[in-house]
């Protein structure tokens, strides 16, 4: 197994390094001064100088004596300066976009070029963008320094508004953004873009855009379109016509295959690091002339699994005899769920609304969901026996058109009795309108407030539903019942241990630049050792200033409730893990710094866990041919690790492939990227009051736990790329974020009736 990471070679431990007291007034001298042959960067109090090409006998600073892995953080400042300064003298053709992370565009491989018209060629581009991460890694104990490499593929649209605008091209309404060259880095450094609001209109030679700010004045040469799809096909549309805009939209869809192919991404990745750090086949040497040094290796680092992750044990009934190692849909075919006995809702009765049109296929589709399929493997029994109840009740109600003020009738005309659970027939047409006017977010939130759970169905899966659709659907129903299919393997330990979610979404006004972020909303998932969902807790939405004291309200009013409910003792141990998601700054320290002393009647260890599909790493296997897919000849996954592939990069990071080839579905998912496992520590010069001491810092057992609760969404019966706490949370804010635009719809609602049911699912 290989990660796409370049390890640097040094041939000393310590180096010597000119210095001189931080003063911003002196660093912004000497960069003025002496920037076009040396590199000046701060740590700390002190400006680090690293001569590159200036005059040996110019002495700048006092010379320092510095540890290569023991001060790393200057090690790696200078790292990043000496091969920047490199790249700019061996491939002058090209300018970066960026100093750090390090990114450039190749040169070649615009795969739409042969399709523009020449007027437009080099103008609009679909090219790689190659990006390079400096990374330090403990990996088997050592430590090291290395390079990342990332290649990804981007949008170029090097025609300015004021071009645009001589075109005749309509600009009013569209997203633009500013560049700027910043002083100094002409020719060195791609102009600086922010996207500052919307253009408004024209005056002379600059235009007035509606900011964050109010309306502001720019000029047009010094603007761009946002490159988004829909922006650059509606030019390609103007500048050529729709049926030429559409061949070249439809040259990238095409190519997705080839350009996400883990195998020619493996060998993209080579080429581009032999060509970085390898120069007539020998190693390039990186140096200053201050004899700091390196050489970098062109091959990719060879990696073995750090442990050995299990596929858990699935239990189905409370006393753990019920079991099955493989296949959690094979257990509960022959046991039926974990909470068959305790389950009170025996005979759901669930709200049905359908088109008067579609009642018959509608009515199919449900004798379908209760009794099962006769011929189905997976499928036979139904939602009725497969879940052990007694009956399935449907109130059917039909709707004449697909309106939200039918559907909020047929809500309304409801009996006394109150629905378990509400099937909603809907058009895909839904999924394309938006919030704002989608009926899909007003029904939902209507349902939610009157504490009834809903699955949705489209009029295309009534009329085309399989064994497949049906049995995940069941899944899903029972589990927004508040039931509970399966669990794992509680951990066999002497603490108590939660596992909770925390998760939170910024409330901003736009994505312009300037646009304040000045509300958070929260959720909070709780789930027990064994999976098992406890509750759910919404953080009322609140000011920055104030999130603190939501967050720590909510946490301390569930673990008091759930202490309760489970008979804590005085004096017990108990460990919570946190998987955080998007933390903010040292917040959740302050938050459970607090926690512990406010809640002492325990001994509470914890661990702050941020799990990332957001990351450079990459796994390759090249002993990995591929997989055949439902009777295909192609294969699919070359050189995509097996799930549960995993590498610990230091003794606080780990990653884990969540979907190896046989998990994935088709070719165009391309290279399957693990998530990052991270174990958090305060940051910065943090004033922890002894919170270090109850960190659980045991990276191996968080990693099993993650892996066996991607098995836990009870979406679907095959495991998943996130742990159920991840997704749980971000299903949550990602429909709270949805309905918030719905008039009348209040959150906090879902803090009473279903708090412990999965309605998100």
């Amino acid at each position: 197994m290989q990660l796409n990471y370049f390890p640097i070679h040094f041939d000393f431990e310590r180096y010597q390094i000119n210095t001189e007291p931080y003063t911003q007034v002196r660093l912004a001298e000497l960069r003025d001064k002496y920037n076009s042959t040396h590199s000046f960067f701060k740590n700390g109090d002190t400006i680090y100088i690293s001569n590159k090409d200036g005059d040996d006998s110019l002495l700048i600073g006092k010379l320092a004596e510095r540890n290569t892995f023991g001060d790393n953080e200057v090690t790696a400042s200078l790292i990043k300066h000496i091969f920047f300064r490199t790249f700019k003298d061996r491939f002058k053709q090209y300018t970066p976009v960026d100093f750090y992370p390090f990114r450039f565009f190749s040169g070649k491989d615009d795969i739409i070029k042969n399709a523009l018209p020449d007027k437009l060629k080099d103008k609009i581009c679909y090219k790689k963008l190659i990006e390079v991460q400096l990374r330090l890694t403990g990996i088997n104990g050592a430590k090291r320094f290395g390079f990342l490499i990332i290649i990804r593929r981007n949008w170029l649209f090097n025609i300015s508004c004021a071009e645009l605008h001589a075109e005749g091209f309509e600009l009013k309404g569209l997203d633009v953004l500013h560049a700027e060259t910043l002083p100094g880095l002409t020719n060195i450094l791609a102009p600086n873009e922010e996207f500052v609001g919307v253009w408004k209109e024209v005056n002379g030679n600059k235009a007035k855009i509606e900011t964050n700010d109010g309306l502001k004045e720019y000029e047009l040469n010094e603007l761009f379109i946002r490159k988004t799809k829909f922006n650059i096909g509606n030019y390609l549309s103007f500048a050529t016509s729709q049926q030429k805009c559409d061949e070249i939209l439809n040259i990238i869809e095409s190519k997705r295959s080839d350009i996400y192919n883990p195998k020619s991404l493996y060998a993209e990745i080579i080429r581009i690091a032999e060509h970085l750090f390898t120069e007539n086949g020998q190693p390039v040497l990186f140096q200053n002339k201050d004899s700091f040094c390196f050489t970098v290796e062109s091959k990719p680092f060879e990696i073995s699994n750090t442990i050995q992750l299990k596929t858990p044990t699935f239990i189905f009934d409370h006393a753990g005899t019920k079991t099955n190692n493989f296949n959690p849909d094979a257990g509960l075919l022959n046991f039926g769920p974990y909470d068959s006995i305790t389950f009170d809702i025996k005979t759901p009765n669930i709200l049905c609304v359908c088109n008067k049109n579609n009642r018959g296929v509608f009515t199919n589709f449900l004798s379908g969901l209760k009794d099962g399929l006769p011929q189905s493997k997976y499928f036979q029994k139904g939602l009725q026996r497969k879940y052990d109840l007694q009956d399935v009740l449907f109130n059917i109600k039909e709707i004449q058109d697909f309106t939200v003020n039918e559907y909020l009738n047929a809500i309304r005309s409801e009996d006394e009795s109150k629905p378990h659970l509400a099937i909603i027939e809907i058009p895909a047409a839904f999924k394309r309108y938006d919030d704002r006017n989608n009926p899909y977010h007003a029904i939902k939130a209507k349902l939610l407030s009157l504490e009834i759970p809903v699955q949705y169905v489209t009029t295309e899966i009534i009329k085309n539903h399989n064994e497949y659709i049906l049995n995940s659907l069941a899944l899903q129903m029972y589990a927004k019942m508040g039931g509970i299919p399966w669990v794992l393997p509680s951990q066999r330990s002497v603490d108590r241990e939660i596992v909770i979610g925390i998760g939170h979404s910024w409330l901003r006004k736009n994505q312009y630049a300037g646009a304040e972020q000045n509300r958070v909303v929260g959720i909070t998932t709780f789930l027990s050792s064994d999976g098992q969902y406890l509750l759910a807790d919404k953080v009322k939405d609140a000011a920055f200033e104030n999130y603190f004291d939501e967050l720590l309200r909510s946490l301390k009013n569930s673990i008091q409730r759930l202490s309760t409910e489970q008979g804590w003792s005085e004096g017990e141990t108990v460990r919570l893990i946190f998987h955080i998601f998007k933390p903010i700054k040292n917040t959740e320290f302050d938050v459970i710094s607090q926690l512990v002393r406010e809640i002492n009647q325990y001994n509470i260890k914890f661990a702050f866990v941020t799990i990332s599909q957001h990351h450079p790493n990459i796994l390759f296997d090249i002993n990995q041919s591929g997989v055949q897919k439902y009777g295909n000849s192609n294969t699919i996954g070359a050189y995509i690790p097996n799930r549960g592939s995993n590498i610990f990069l230091d003794s606080e990071t780990c990653i884990v492939q969540m979907l190896g080839a046989s998990e994935l579905k088709t070719a165009k998912q391309g290279m399957s990227k693990p998530i990052q496992i991270k174990i958090r520590t305060p940051q910065g010069n943090y004033n922890n009051n002894g919170l270090n001491d109850l960190i659980f810092h045991d990276l191996s057992y968080i990693t099993q736990q993650i892996f066996s609760f991607t098995y836990l969404s009870w979406r679907s019966f095959l495991p998943g790329e996130e742990p159920a706490t991840m997704k749980y949370s971000n299903l949550i804010s990602r429909l709270l974020g949805k309905m918030r635009s719905v008039p009348g719809w209040d959150a906090d609602k879902l803090n009473y009736g279903l708090k412990r049911k999965k309605w998100f699912l």
